[in-house]
């Protein structure tokens, strides 16, 4: 009996060895998540009752200080001793310690106190003294609890908890391991032994369980198998349908391969030809009865760049790591010896195995398409008009140049030529006639280049650039000095009229100095620059110890931080103030705005640095339209913010007073809403009557729209009285030369005088500049002067 038992558990186990698993595995988790639970419970119900306890004691401890404070003020020793053990009788306190100041201690119950899983409160005793109505310290009561039965009640609470939930996580398993077995693992062990005789050739009948036809997981899978058999029934009639596809494929593959444009080649895994489609036969010049298990290597090698050794390496690389080889371009000649172009590609060929049962090769003529690339490379490094080397192929050699000189200390010399007259032609006669003029002047240069160490290329327009190679500045030097002269004799003639061209020659050394490519072009721009300005028809040597060319080049470079400046708005506004004399009168701030540059690295650089720069390469019309812009940001800034908005006084250069200039700030006092009133423009008197017309012009139309003029630097021209009473102006700014030396200098005092006497009768107001000193100022005030500036009222400073 006990044997037939054991073996029936044996089996029962091994059928719901699962069951068992998963039956275990929820009875562990759920145990650990249990245990957990309730000890986080007996956790929080342990602070609940530390909590409950503590404040019992607080509640005693407080309801006891006042009287043992009386009775230890009275010395009634028995009151505090009935106090305190009254205090003891309650179930809340085990230890009751009382301690006075002067050490004499009261103490009730055993003590427990700095022993483990105790609670201890203390309180301060103090008497209400009925004369001073103060506080006297007393002494300090303390209360303390045991937590050891607390604790030894919460564990056999965890106990019990424990052990009924192990009980009935074990009963709940072993219902699970019944109705597993009952429901679901007897079914699983018939569905196992059908699927065991299942067999493709012979399909067994359907599968069906001992159990009820029921809609669940069971059925499902029961439904599953029995679809899987009428599918395996279905494969055999798809398996026979797919052959015939397959034969169609191959069919279709075949006609593919014909009409494909491309020569392909299909090869054995030793590179045994099998196949060339008409596109293959019409390129290499052989027909597929031909080369019938000849090598490939025998068919495309004939005589072209592809070596045979070469090939047959590329064949072997992609066979053996059975990868495919990317586009290769090669020269190759076929049958006939004719050359061409191919981009060649190689791929294995592999069965259902991965194995490589042989090779494919494709090649492409590229030879039409490859003639069209190098002429379209060509034309972008040359200049279509001339046939020179174009500005980006001449820089190319600049740089390769530059990097030889670098790496190899091997010596350039770059060499710019400049046309002077080109511009007249062009205007004149044409775009034809320049383009002639053009073609005629390289003509000239390629017969006066005679070394071959040298480069003769168009920069664009009318510049041309030599690039010589090697030590050779005494041959640079002739050669320039021979295109001066050659070009000096030379004559133009377009339509019976002849004209001349001369020709502005810059020359610089590449050496292991030069900074870069770059920095030579713009040396020998310099150059050439300098050979305009001293008379054209000349050369000029670019030397880092010539002092102008040197300030030119700095120019240069200032003049590309200005254009970032402006792009990044790296300008910074100052302001100094202009004061009047009459604060009553003139109860309106006065300012006269003041310009700085931020340089890259934060530096403020003061305009003396950058301003000349710019009036010699025409961008003062630029700054000045910033400054403008930013002014009037500014005062409608202090609109917005309900600030006291001054007076600004602006300054424009010569080149601003023009009509762009005009309608961009009648844009920006429209854009801003600035009252114009607040707006003072002030002009040069050398640059109001450069141009006095249009100065006129400039002036009227801003002063209808409420805008006024300043005359600054008035008394240092040489006909400042005879052009002022055409300038409409409302203030005179006297030159600070006059306005410093009037203390000490006579005829200085008299002109200022002069000045000050016409501006008024002009109805200007006058404004003293370069006041530095208190004798200054009274001079000025005592000659009636309006307005004062300078540094006796303050440096320039930041406007925000």
């Amino acid at each position: 009996m006990k044997p037939f038992l054991l073996s029936r558990l044996s089996t029962w186990y091994t059928e719901n060895r699962l069951a068992w698993r998963l039956a275990w595995s929820v009875f562990a988790a759920g145990l650990v998540v249990t245990v957990s639970l309730t000890l986080v419970l007996l956790q929080v119900e342990y602070n609940r009752g530390l909590l409950k306890a503590r404040a019992d004691l607080r509640t005693l401890g407080h309801s006891a200080v006042s009287q043992l404070a009386s009775n230890l003020w009275l010395v009634n020793t028995e009151a505090v001793h009935g106090q305190l053990n009254s205090l003891r009788q309650t179930r809340v306190i085990d230890y009751v310690q009382l301690v006075e100041n002067d050490g004499q201690i009261y103490a009730s119950g055993v003590d427990i106190q700095g022993a483990e899983n105790t609670l201890t409160e203390t309180f301060p005793i103090a008497y209400l003294h009925p004369l001073t109505n103060q506080h006297v310290s007393l002494g300090q009561l303390s209360l303390t609890v045991s937590l050891k039965g607390f604790k030894t009640q919460l564990f056999d609470q965890f106990l019990r908890l424990l052990l009924l939930e192990g009980f009935g996580m074990g009963a709940a398993g072993l219902c699970f391991l019944i109705l597993y077995h009952r429901l679901i693992a007897r079914h699983l062990s018939h569905i196992a032994q059908y699927t065991g005789q299942l067999n493709y050739n012979l399909l067994a009948a359907p599968l069906k369980l001992a159990r009820r036809a029921e809609n669940d997981e069971l059925q499902s899978l029961v439904h599953a198998f029995n679809q899987m058999r009428i599918n395996l029934q279905h494969g055999v009639k798809q398996r026979e349908e797919a052959q015939r596809a397959l034969y169609v494929e191959k069919e279709l593959a075949d006609v593919t391969l014909i009409s494909i444009t491309d020569a392909i080649l299909t090869t054995t895994p030793d590179f045994k030809i099998k196949l060339l489609n008409p596109a293959a036969e019409r390129l290499l010049g052989w027909s597929q009865s031909e080369v019938r298990d000849r090598c490939v290597s025998q068919i495309i090698c004939q005589g072209g760049d592809l070596k045979s050794a070469d090939f047959f390496a590329v064949l072997q690389h992609a066979r053996e790591r059975n990868k495919a080889i990317a586009r290769q371009t090669v020269a190759l000649a076929n049958r006939a010896g004719e050359r061409f172009i191919v981009e060649y590609a190689v791929a294995p060929i592999n069965d259902p195995d991965g194995q490589v049962e042989g090779m494919v090769l494709v090649l492409h003529d590229v030879t039409e398409s490859q003639a069209l690339t190098e002429k379209l490379a060509y034309q972008a490094d040359h200049d279509y008009l001339t046939g020179l080397t174009n500005r980006r192929g001449f820089e190319r050699a600049l740089i390769a140049a530059h990097q030889l000189a670098v790496e190899a200390n091997q010596q350039h010399i770059l060499m710019l030529l400049d046309l002077d007259q080109f511009k007249l032609v062009n205007d004149t006669c044409g775009h034809l006639a320049g383009d002639e003029l053009l073609r005629l002047v390289t003509n000239l240069l390629q017969s006066l280049m005679s070394t071959e160490n040298s480069l003769l290329g168009r920069l664009g327009g009318d510049e041309f650039g030599i690039l010589i190679s090697g030590d050779q500045i005494p041959q640079a030097q002739n050669l320039a000095e021979r295109i001066l002269h050659a070009l000096a004799q030379f004559r133009f003639v377009w339509k019976g009229r002849p004209h001349g061209v001369t020709v502005s020659i810059g020359l610089v050394l590449i050496d292991s100095h030069c900074v870069s490519a770059q920095e030579a072009m713009s040396q020998a721009d310099i150059a050439c620059f300098a050979a305009k300005d001293a008379g054209r028809n000349r050369l000029s040597w670019y030397s880092q110890d010539d002092t102008e060319l040197q300030e030119r080049h700095n120019e240069l470079q200032l003049l590309a931080t200005l254009k970032e400046a402006i792009e990044q708005n790296r300008f910074q506004l100052y302001y100094q103030k202009i004061e009047p004399f009459d604060r009553e009168l003139h109860q309106l701030p006065h300012y006269e705005i003041l310009l700085r540059l931020v340089d890259a690295n934060g530096r403020i650089i003061p305009p003396g640095a950058f301003i000349p720069a710019a009036e010699r390469y025409d961008m003062m019309a630029l700054i000045d339209c910033w400054v403008v812009e930013h002014s009037l940001k500014y005062l409608a800034q202090c609109k917005q913010e309900q600030r006291a908005s001054p007076q600004l006084a602006i300054n424009l250069s010569g080149k601003s007073l023009n009509k762009k200039t005009l309608a961009f700030i009648l844009q920006q006092l429209d854009l801003t809403g600035v009252s114009p009133t607040f707006v003072c423009f002030e002009i040069t008197e050398t640059a109001a009557i450069s141009n006095l017309k249009e100065s006129t012009q400039f002036i009227e139309t801003l002063r209808a729209r409420g805008c006024m003029f300043a005359l600054d630097d008035f008394g240092s021209g040489f006909s400042s009285f005879n052009y002022l009473k055409t300038l409409p102006v409302d203030y005179l700014k006297i030159d600070g030369s006059l306005v410093t030396g009037i203390v000490d200098d006579r005829v200085a005092r008299q002109m200022v005088i002069a000045v000050n006497d016409i501006a008024h009768s002009l109805g200007c107001k006058t404004i003293a500049e370069f006041v530095e000193t208190e004798e200054i100022l009274a001079q000025l005030a005592t000659i009636g002067v309006d307005f004062a500036q300078g540094y006796y009222f303050g440096e320039p400073a930041p406007l925000v």
